[in-house]
Parts: structure tokens; sequence; C-alpha cells
């Protein structure tokens, strides 16, 4: 679904997605106006600690400290959020106050 509380700003729209790989479900503000998105559309989505192939951390605040399970991801993006949520199995990842990179890409059908 797309914004389903109604739009509130003229760039930005919340979607709320279901996986089809795995039981979980995102909701995902995204700037509509850089990166148009239908209702309807399937993409597939990335998350990763880093942008380097090597695996290297990127220079910033890193804190691996709290490793409890969780069925919560809570991340913002400059202002945009995201919410991921599901198997705590499949989001044993993520770290407090870790940089998180979304890389997402629109299925062609």
């Amino acid at each position: 679904d797309i914004d389903p509380e109604g739009k509130k700003f003229d760039r930005v729209s919340r979607l709320h997605c279901e996986s089809e790989s795995f039981k979980m479900d995102l909701i995902l503000d995204v700037n509509v106006q850089i990166y148009p998105v239908d209702l309807g559309d399937k993409f597939r989505l990335v998350i990763a600690s880093t942008l380097y192939e090597d695996g290297t951390l990127d220079d910033g605040e890193y804190n691996p400290t709290d490793d409890r399970p969780s069925s919560s991801a809570y991340v913002s993006y400059g202002g945009l959020l995201m919410r991921l949520q599901g198997d705590a199995n499949n989001l044993h990842g993520f770290e407090v106050d870790s940089r998180v990179y979304l890389l997402m890409k629109k299925l062609a059908f």
C-alpha cells in the first residue's frame, strides 16, 4: 500500500510492503521525486552495513555490543524512516547506532 494514512509530504510516500521470500513486513519512506514507486511495483531490497566489496566498515562510530534479538528494526535515513518487522532470525545483523545502507531495485515483469 502507498500512503495509507494520507500523504504528509509532497515528495515523500510511505510504502507498506510484504516480503514474498521471508515473513517480513516493511514500512519505508521514499522520495518519489527521485525514485518513483507505483502501487503494485515489485522490488528487490538489500540491506548492508557497508558498500565496500571487501566488507570493510565505513569510518564512523560503530558499536556492536547490543546483540539482543529483536522483532523490529527501525532505521532513519536523514528523516526518511524504515521499519522492518518479522522473524527475529532475519533481523540478527542489526546493531544499535550502526550504519545501515538500503539498496533497492525495481523488478521488471
